[in-house]
């Protein structure tokens, strides 16, 4: 009896979930030991991507995690399969996630890049960093009039140097789509089609668990409604 109620609040909670995000067209929570057909990791050396057997991000185990080399100077990135999304105007993309920075003076940037052949990248999104992310979820969105392509790939990517970071864990990525309303609009978007009004952060640990921060201003960050995150120095040094 237990299970049958279980199941029927998933059920309903999958289905106000769709309800309110669209229909879900990637959805990647990283339960095996291995990175799943069309996933891949790719950019410059000294970059170790792998599964681990954790949940720092905020999902359960397991999870993605990059580790960087300390000698690690560049941009790495996670990249997903080609997403079709022929009959959708936007899409809604969310991951959980927690970054580790080591003490010292980190200047770094993570954002979303999108690509046509997998191989050349426009960036989307992008936030600097200047200390560690606690565990949280974002929720970015994008108006897809001005993309090339409706059938892209994306990834999740870290430019920065490697002596600054300790690991970045990523968990639970889901891609929803949707078609605009009879009005033809969402809301007013960049240049890269981010909409910053129905973007935001749930922090999921600490004090302020629970809480939700919109993008809104820019600082320091290529991406004019991106707000940066100045998340606490990380406690941990590098061994």
């Amino acid at each position: 009896m237990k299970r049958l109620i279980s199941l029927i609040i998933l059920v309903f909670f999958v289905l106000s979930l769709k309800a309110q995000q669209g229909d879900v067209v990637l959805c990647e929570g990283f339960f095996n030991p291995w990175l799943e057909e069309g996933w891949d990791a790719k950019g410059d050396n000294w970059v170790v991507w792998y599964i681990s057997n954790t949940s720092f991000a905020g999902g359960k185990a397991r999870e993605i995690q990059m580790y960087p080399d300390p000698n690690f100077i560049g941009t790495t990135r996670l990249v997903t399969p080609v997403v079709e999304l022929g009959k959708y105007d936007f899409i809604n993309f969310q991951f959980n996630h927690c970054f580790e920075a080591t003490n010292g003076e980190l200047n770094a940037q993570i954002g979303i890049g999108i690509s046509q052949d997998g191989e050349t990248w426009e960036s989307i999104w992008e936030d600097t960093l200047l200390g560690s992310i606690v565990q949280s979820q974002y929720l970015l969105t994008f108006d897809m009039e001005e993309w090339p392509t409706k059938a892209p790939q994306f990834c999740l990517y870290f430019t920065g140097e490697g002596s600054y970071v300790n690991s970045w864990y990523i968990d639970n990525v889901i891609i929803f789509a949707s078609k605009k309303n009879k009005y033809g609009k969402i809301d007013d978007t960049d240049e890269n089609g981010f909409v910053a009004a129905r973007s935001h952060i749930l922090n999921l640990k600490g004090p302020s668990a629970g809480s939700v921060t919109q993008f809104s201003t820019m600082r320091k960050s290529k991406n004019k409604f991106a707000k940066v995150v100045e998340g606490r120095k990380g406690r941990r040094r590098r061994k």
